[in-house]
């Protein structure tokens, strides 16, 4: 503090001393020679006259000088031009070095008679307003980077609203990627690219665009990182290999062996799709530019053979490249060597023949004129240059024959890349045909079946999001001999985790993929996820209770029944869950007091549904002995419930039929007929009043039903059963609504629990 204010000080003399050294005289005259000038003088007069002035001032200057300013000052202040009006700072300082050295004791004895707390006061309250301006523009910009960072946020934030509530708006990804990608915040940025290339990772443009925002903020390492991930996920895109090799030639470009080694990694995943030419091009042209012509003469061998949609335009190139260069600066020299001797055996084998046919003449040339070698030599070349074509147009047309018989599938490939837009009926159908022409084409002899594998990545790039093209190529690999797990399991991670993170009949598939290996612990996983998604689904939750059971996990079972009971939506769904829950207690862990509890406790929540009643019934006729006043209880109280009609008539029906089967008291089977009379008669009325209120559908097939039947008590025939859920199998079903078959399965020898005792 206290370094500042003699800074302050110091600088509020010189201006004083400044002010002081000019004479009063010299400025009054130089001002009134400035107005008096008249502005139609002359202007050159008007720089006289200010030159005149300037003269007169430096001479001044000097008179009073003591000698104190060097000579070479002077000089050169004499001599510089200047403008009377604002003359430079150096030459004022310069000028009044001698009136301050003059006037130096006059200022110093009016500054030591101002008090110093005066002057400290003065710079303490300068420097004060100096901190709090300073302060001031610090506090504004932080003020306005934290208001642009709340705004950024607040935007980020929006973009990511939507996608989360609609994980499926495609346009909603690539809005928030838009935003992040030019923001370049590096956590933010990584945390979109990556949950949208979760989700979709066969939009190879984004897998480019997230490499280039590595490439602006964040490490090289990284941006390998992302190439390794993109063309993990899809490895049949030429464009995304291409961009990787752009920029292993950028950051590597010294290491042609690494960057070698990536081409030949591009070629193995992607070199046999239908659209790599692109590629082979890339890769070629990389070559070329190295002057490594034999790698090229390499690659041109193995292009021709390569079924690709180009194949004709590069067996040309081929034939120009070699056209260029002779055939033992490409070759090894093992190979050049023995093909060059099965070309001179098939020269000399011509030669003898045309020699016979002219008769044998001396053609030993004198020697220095053997002017033929070079025309044997240029011969030579040139056969085995043909004799090259020759190997390779062989290969060229066994692949052209291929890429006749695919182009017509082909053709009709509109949309190769990936689109969250359906794609049409027609486009669907010709991949299906291409895959099974495929299949059967490549199961004959000499058929490459590693052709069908490629097509099916294919057809998966632009069908991701039908489930039937994963479950076909899912069942193909099923299909084929030896130990395919591994392949089997990625395909089903592949489907399950990102394109189809939904859908039912893949996930289950997975999941009974796993068990068979053993694995129940991912089974269970698999079905717990799929359950977050359609947590209304009961079969899932079945499906998952199943499989604990399957496992031995009883513990588990009974978690899940209780759970999912409590978690049901309405009291039917909860109803439905206890019965199986119920039927798993008694047939399973052969506990009939605990499933009678749980149907009870269900029946409390929903007394008027009547598959409880039955499930009830159903636990104490499979009890021994049976108890014949517990099930007429139970169905006695289902006819009190609020029920239609038409569920107490067969309710009061099976009541008459089990003691007539079971019952040991005449009398109770004879008040059981009559009020059973009494709910035939209450239903016959209920179904005549709901006939009258139809008056358009006849009645006919319904009332020849009864009339046939002639039961004035009705039968099980004669009405439609309950209906039940479809949590209950058919032949359940059966049991249930024809009770006397359920009965003829017990022992013949009943009587025994009643005393002998028989009803009716």
């Amino acid at each position: 503090m206290r370094s500042k204010l003699i800074l302050l000080d110091s600088l509020l003399q010189e201006i004083e001393i400044f002010q002081k050294k000019m004479p009063p005289k010299k400025r009054e005259s130089r001002s009134s020679r400035r107005n008096k000038q008249s502005d139609d003088e002359p202007l050159n007069e008007s720089l006289e006259e200010e030159n005149e002035d300037m003269e007169v001032e430096n001479a001044s200057t000097e008179e009073e000088s003591e000698g104190n300013t060097p000579a070479e000052d002077l000089t050169t202040s004499v001599s510089a031009p200047k403008s009377p009006e604002n003359p430079p700072v150096e030459d004022r300082m310069e000028t009044s070095q001698p009136d301050q050295a003059n006037e130096e004791p006059t200022i110093n004895d009016k500054t030591e008679d101002e008090p110093p707390a005066k002057k400290s006061k003065v710079a303490e309250e300068a420097l004060k307003k100096i901190e709090a301006e300073k302060q001031r523009k610090e506090k504004e910009k932080t003020d306005a980077e934290e208001k642009s960072k709340n705004d950024r946020k607040k935007e980020h934030d929006k973009f990511w609203k939507a996608v989360k509530d609609d994980p499926t708006d495609f346009t909603g990804w690539t809005q928030l990627l838009q935003f992040v990608d030019g923001k370049n915040e590096l956590e933010a940025g990584r945390e979109a690219f990556n949950a949208f290339l979760n989700r979709y990772p066969y939009c190879y443009g984004y897998w480019k665009k997230f490499a280039d925002f590595e490439k602006r903020n964040g490490t090289p390492e990284r941006v390998l990182e992302v190439f390794d991930q993109g063309t993990t996920a899809i490895p049949l895109s030429a464009d995304l290999w291409i961009h990787y090799m752009n920029h292993c030639k950028t950051a590597r470009k010294d290491e042609a062996a690494f960057i070698r080694s990536q081409y030949e990694r591009a070629m193995s995943e992607c070199g046999r799709e239908w659209r790599s030419d692109k590629l082979w091009d890339h890769y070629v042209k990389w070559e070329m530019e190295g002057k490594n012509y034999p790698e090229v003469f390499q690659l041109y061998q193995r292009i021709v053979r390569n079924p690709t949609q180009a194949l004709s335009r590069n067996f040309e190139a081929f034939k120009g490249f070699l056209k260029e260069h002779n055939p033992k600066d490409l070759m090894d020299t093992v190979d050049f060597l023995e093909l060059r001797k099965d070309v001179i055996n098939g020269m000399k084998s011509e030669s003898s023949k045309d020699d016979d046919a002219k008769g044998n003449k001396d053609n030993d040339a004198a020697p220095g004129e053997d002017t033929e070698t070079e025309m044997k030599s240029a011969e030579e070349t040139q056969s085995i240059r043909e004799k090259i074509m020759f190997n390779a147009k062989k290969s060229y047309k066994e692949a052209e024959e291929r890429v006749n018989l695919r182009l017509k599938y082909e053709d009709g490939i509109k949309r190769p890349y990936f689109h969250v837009k359906p794609l049409e009926r027609g486009q669907l159908k010709n991949w299906n045909e291409y895959l099974e022409f495929m299949k059967k084409e490549m199961e004959k002899e000499g058929g490459d079946i590693t052709e069908v594998e490629i097509l099916y990545e294919r057809s998966l790039i632009a069908c991701a999001l039908y489930e039937e093209f994963w479950m076909n190529y899912i069942s193909w690999w099923e299909s084929r001999d030896g130990n395919n797990t591994e392949k089997i399991r990625n395909i089903y991670r592949r489907a399950c985790t990102n394109h189809l993170p939904t859908k039912v009949d893949v996930h289950a598939g997975w999941a009974a993929f796993e068990e068979i290996q053993g694995d129940f612990d991912a089974a269970s996983k698999i079905l717990e996820n799929l359950e977050t998604s359609h947590p209304e689904l009961i079969s899932l939750l079945l499906k998952r209770t199943n499989l604990e059971r399957r496992r031995g996990n009883d513990e588990k079972v009974g978690e899940l029944y209780e759970a999912a009971m409590k978690a049901a939506s309405n009291k039917s769904t909860a109803s439905d869950l206890a019965i199986k829950y119920a039927r798993y207690l008694r047939l399973h862990q052969m506990n009939t007091v605990k499933a009678s509890q749980v149907i009870n406790t269900a029946m409390e929540s929903d007394p008027a549904n009547p598959k409880l009643y039955l499930q009830q019934v159903d636990l104490l006729l499979n009890t021994m002995p049976i108890d014949v006043q517990e099930v007429v209880a139970v169905l006695e109280k289902a006819m009190k419930q609020e029920m239609p009609e038409k569920q107490k008539f067969l309710f009061s029906q099976r009541k008459v039929e089990f003691l007539e089967d079971f019952g040991s008291d005449i009398a109770a089977l004879q008040t059981a007929r009559t009020k059973h009379i009494e709910a035939t008669n209450a239903f016959k009325e209920t179904v005549a009043k709901e006939k009258s209120n139809e008056p358009d559908k006849t009645n006919s097939v319904d009332d020849g039903k009864e009339n046939k039947n002639g039961n004035s008590n009705g039968s099980a025939a004669s009405y439609p059963p309950v209906t039940n859920s479809s949590s209950y199998t058919a032949q359940q079903t059966q049991a249930y609504n024809n009770y006397g078959s359920r009965y003829a399965n017990y022992p013949q020898n009943y009587g025994q629990y009643y005393g002998g005792g028989g009803g009716g």
